[in-house]
């Protein structure tokens, strides 16, 4: 990972840049290891340069001193604080600044924001213990473990739902530094005992939101902590030999790199969605997301990274334990005073649980008008004339090429997504509601294909009886004894007059005995290496030799075949592509095999999250399922975060990133969750009928993490494509 996780504009790169050049310089992880020898101290020079750049008032109103950028800014720089171990109150002094920049009287802002974006105070945010005011208005009670605490000037603290902003030297007021696991800042007990406080400085109903803001910051601080681990764990596994080779070759140590991967990924793109947020209000179900991710993610590429150090790792000298020590900090202070599993729960339980709305950039209007027409008219048809209009206007396939589709860029198809599935009303027949577009799945990736790598003739052929709803293609590309190694080809073409004879068998076709056309790869070159000899070729399924044999599966359905082909004839203008280059056909299909630009949720299950939160009010033993409930949730969530995430890097021009690979995982993996979680709420009544939506949507979903590439496969994919990780010496 570069300098930042959270940055994908030009701008935020920019500031991510000059952060970790200036924290690097100043050696910000050496002055975190200086700390163990005299913990909770923190050099002058690198607070100095924080202030320097403006970083304290980043996300400061300018009238106050600051420099009046928002959360998203201050969390690239939190991000990179966390990536250096920069030691000091900076996290907690931010917090506090941008609570009371948001939330506090003009009074309270002009008195106290200017100190903390110059740097001259220091502030804490405490969110849980027993501080509470009383009748005569004064403070009593007490914060345990606030971080930065002492340190600083400004103290905002939690009174059951209100905030309190108290002086650190007020009548009253002690702060005792404790003896923290992270040495790299303070961390204190506030107690306070009959202080009195102007009443502008008690902020009513605004616990929630104060707990949101620090949920995003910290959350973005253990984003930088976490990718600095995995960095760490996969530079030295690159290098670091065992029997004879590295160890990240070992499949074991891929396995591990790649779910610190997706961990990362996912506390990445959950950060960035509820910074996003200018609301907080609005951002309380994002940020709750974004803790729990944290929380976990923290810890788990911490304590991973010594792991796949090894002996070395568990050293005083190495910089792996100043790393967990902030790690399980961050986490603790995550949690405490409300769990933000719970809070998820709680927010699809109340229909709140939506992330940061998407503002797409000014230019998108003008294909808005365009999509919003096209919606409204194919509302006003009837549904068997739907489809026709769709494919005519190019709506249908609106990313593919002219003349099936409109050739649309990101910020088109992302305009289209959002007008179809609009509630909008058509003016000729007053019918409202979303726009359905068909799914054509397996038969749309292969059409695609044909799109992209036919001929001109094939194109004519095939493409359009596709779109128009007439004809069905499978992919026939697995083979017994092949299983997620696709390239393991051994169904073979013999040349022959005009064309090629077919003899083979492929298996796990989705949908075959359904389907009028398959898409195969043929080895028309057995002495070529395994991925080049092979040819692409459209097989007619009911030509002279096919046969078709439904697989039942553990549902009781025949979702799957097996295919067989006895010296089946293929006329040479069925060859899609060049003879003997099939593999980069096939390549081309399996990478059109993605999820929707506006959609990125979870598979279909037949069971869904409000299912799932229902099951858990309605079960005596729900509680004990929460926190359980609240993980599936928060992923099913963020898997449209991460498609947000890579359509946002297509509209800023910028690389692509690894979250299409992160999605595939999760996707197939969520939806176990969810119904496995879902039969043990119900317990005997999964097992006794009464459950059969949710049984069958168990027993289907069992098929998800193996069907188009096991889990296995696709960890090892992430650790070798995305992380660098080398192959396995002994494969060939």
């Amino acid at each position: 990972m570069g300098k930042s996780a959270l940055a994908i504009t030009e701008e935020h790169q920019d500031l991510a840049e000059s952060a970790l050049g200036q924290l690097s310089r100043l050696g910000s992880r050496a002055a975190a290891r200086a700390s163990l020898a005299t913990p909770g101290s923190y050099p002058d020079e690198i607070w100095s340069a924080a202030v320097d750049l403006g970083w304290n008032g980043l996300a400061v109103a300018e009238e106050h001193e600051g420099l009046g950028f928002g959360l998203p800014e201050l969390a690239v720089v939190v991000e990179v604080a966390g990536r250096e171990l920069m030691p000091g109150p900076f996290l907690p002094t931010v917090a506090a600044a941008v609570v009371i920049d948001r939330l506090a009287p003009e009074s309270i802002r002009a008195q106290l924001l200017p100190g903390l974006a110059s740097g001259s105070s220091v502030g804490a945010l405490g969110l849980a213990g027993t501080v509470s005011i009383g009748t005569d208005g004064a403070l009593g009670g007490s914060a345990a473990a606030v971080l930065g605490a002492p340190d600083a000037h400004v103290l905002v603290l939690t009174a059951g739902d209100d905030l309190v902003i108290v002086d650190a030297t007020a009548d009253g007021v002690t702060v005792t530094a404790e003896d923290g696991l992270d040495p790299t800042r303070s961390i204190g007990t506030v107690t306070l005992r009959a202080v009195t406080v102007a009443d502008d400085r008690v902020i009513r109903g605004a616990a929630r939101l104060a707990r949101t803001v620090f949920r995003i910051l910290a959350g973005a601080e253990a984003v930088g902590v976490a990718w600095a681990a995995l960095d760490m764990a996969v530079e030295y596994a690159k290098v670091r030999e065992q029997f004879g080779r590295t160890i990240g070759t070992f499949q074991a140590v891929k396995h591990h790199a790649a779910n610190m991967l997706v961990a990362a990924e996912q506390t990445t793109a959950s950060v960035w969605d509820a910074a996003r947020a200018n609301d907080l209000d609005g951002a309380w179900f994002a940020a709750a997301v974004a803790a729990a991710h944290a929380a976990r993610a923290v810890v788990f590429n911490a304590e991973y990274n010594i792991q796949l150090h090894g002996g070395i790792a568990f050293t005083w000298e190495h910089d792996a334990h100043l790393y967990l020590r902030r790690a399980r900090t961050l986490a603790a202070l995550l949690t405490e005073g409300a769990d933000p599993l719970l809070d998820v729960v709680d927010a699809q339980r109340t229909g709140r649980a939506h992330g940061a709305s998407f503002t797409l950039p000014a230019e998108a209007e003008v294909h808005r008008k365009a999509a919003a027409e096209a919606a409204a008219a194919v509302r006003a048809l009837p549904a068997e004339q739907r489809r026709d209009y769709l494919v005519d206007s190019g709506y249908l396939v609106p990313h593919w090429p002219a003349p099936w589709g409109r050739g649309a860029d990101v910020l088109e198809q992302l305009v289209i997504e959002e007008e179809f599935a609009s509630e909008g009303r058509s003016a000729a027949t007053g019918e409202s509601g979303p726009v359905e577009r068909a799914d054509m799945g397996i038969t749309g990736w292969v059409t695609l294909t044909i799109a992209q790598a036919g001929t001109d003739d094939q194109r004519e052929r095939w493409v359009e009886p596709v779109l128009r709803g007439h004809v069905m293609w499978c992919q026939l590309f697995s083979e017994p004894g092949a299983g997620s190694d696709a390239a393991a080809v051994r169904t073979a073409a013999k040349k022959v007059d005009g064309g090629w004879r077919v003899t083979g068998q492929k298996v796990w076709t989705s949908l075959a005995q359904h389907c009028q056309w398959g898409l195969a790869t043929v080895r028309t070159d057995p002495d070529a290496p395994k991925h080049a000899g092979v040819t692409m070729m459209a097989i007619d399924m009911k030509s002279p030799g096919v046969k078709v044999n439904p697989l039942q599966g553990l549902t009781g359905d025949a979702h799957f075949n097996e295919v067989f082909f006895d010296d089946v004839f293929v006329p040479d203008e069925n060859v899609v592509g060049d003879v003997n280059k099939g593999w980069l056909v096939a390549r081309a299909t399996l990478g059109n095999e993605r999820i929707s630009i506006g959609g990125g949720s979870a598979a279909p299950t037949g069971f869904s999250a409000d299912d799932l939160v229902a099951m858990l009010d309605a079960s005596p033993a729900g509680a004990g399922y929460a926190r359980r409930a609240g993980e599936v949730i928060a992923i099913g969530h963020t898997l449209r975060l991460l498609n947000l995430r890579r359509v946002s890097r297509a509209i800023a021009g910028a690389e692509p990133g690894p979250e299409g690979n992160v999605t595939k995982l999760l996707v197939a993996e969520h939806s176990q969750r969810l119904t496995e979680l879902g039969m043990d709420l119900a317990g005997t009544a999964a097992v006794s009928g009464a459950t059969r939506k949710l049984t069958r949507a168990y027993l289907g979903n069992r098929a998800m993490t193996i069907a188009g590439g096991t889990s296995e496969i696709t960890r090892n994919t992430i650790a070798e494509r995305i992380l660098g990780l080398p192959r396995d010496p002994l494969l060939k």
